[in-house]
């Protein structure tokens, strides 16, 4: 019984911030001391589609934006990693790989922001989505690099000994076999661009629009509805694959491999 309760408070301590800002979203008036906003309209989100489609176009650009550092992350921390691990001095190679993830973002954007100026890539969805992928790909490299066990190796060195190209090592024994991890990497660096705000801001220069740029903007001018409705659209795809997740659709060829 205690477990239980221990259980339905902390899920009511989760739930409860996406509670406040669901009634933000829709409240007329919520002034303090109220605990309860004065009036509700659920027609207040209809000002998402407004604003000169400015949230509308924030939201379309943060999505590809995301997938594409994602899988350029991945991709590329997916080969860095394997070559570091086979290297003899994988340890000295892997904290250099990791640099920029030890790095604030904020002072790797402006590190990075002269440089792209010159190169004329600040201010647009080129130069931001490179600017991620070099956060995220360190990321990626390690969390990665836990791929490459000994199982692995010995796995990988079979099939060769068996007459497996290098293409067939990684389509019929890495990816099967790495596929929950490569799937959650790939997540984790969707969501690290999902919700920067440091490199959007600083490298997109104020003409790339993501909706990190947009809460701040909103809460800025003191508009909390839309604040509040464009902070629901940012939980968005992590809520979604939490229930994929739990409903076991999340990653099917790990549940494949694991079988």
């Amino acid at each position: 019984m205690t477990r239980r309760a221990a259980a339905w408070l902390l899920s009511l301590i989760m739930i409860a911030p996406l509670l406040v800002l669901g009634l933000l979203s829709v409240a007329v008036q919520w002034r303090y001391p109220s605990l309860w906003p004065s009036a509700l309209r659920h027609r207040l989100w209809l000002d998402l589609l407004h604003d000169g489609g400015a949230l509308g176009l924030a939201f379309l650009a943060s999505g590809p934006i995301a997938a594409a550092v994602s899988v350029l992350a991945t991709v590329g921390g997916l080969f860095t990693s394997e070559r570091i691990a086979r290297h003899q001095r994988h340890s000295a190679l892997l904290r250099l790989a990791v640099l920029p993830f030890a790095v604030s973002p904020v002072v790797m954007a402006l590190s990075l922001n002269y440089g792209f100026i010159r190169l004329h890539w600040a201010g647009t969805v080129p130069g931001l989505i490179l600017a991620q992928t070099l956060f995220a790909y360190a990321y990626a490299t390690l969390l990665l690099h836990s791929l490459w066990s000994p199982r692995m190796v010995a796995l990988s060195n079979l099939a060769a000994s068996l007459g497996a190209s290098r293409r067939q090592l990684w389509t019929r024994v890495r990816l099967p076999l790495g596929s929950a991890v490569i799937g959650v990497c790939l997540f984790q660096t969707f969501l690290m661009s999902w919700f920067d705000f440091a490199l959007a801001r600083i490298i997109g220069a104020g003409r790339v629009v993501t909706l990190p740029i947009k809460v701040f903007e909103y809460f800025g001018s003191g508009d909390l509805r839309l604040a509040a409705a464009t902070g629901l659209l940012l939980m968005l795809p992590p809520m979604l694959m939490l229930v994929l997740n739990r409903n076991g659709l999340a990653w099917p060829l790990a549940h494949e491999a694991s079988a």
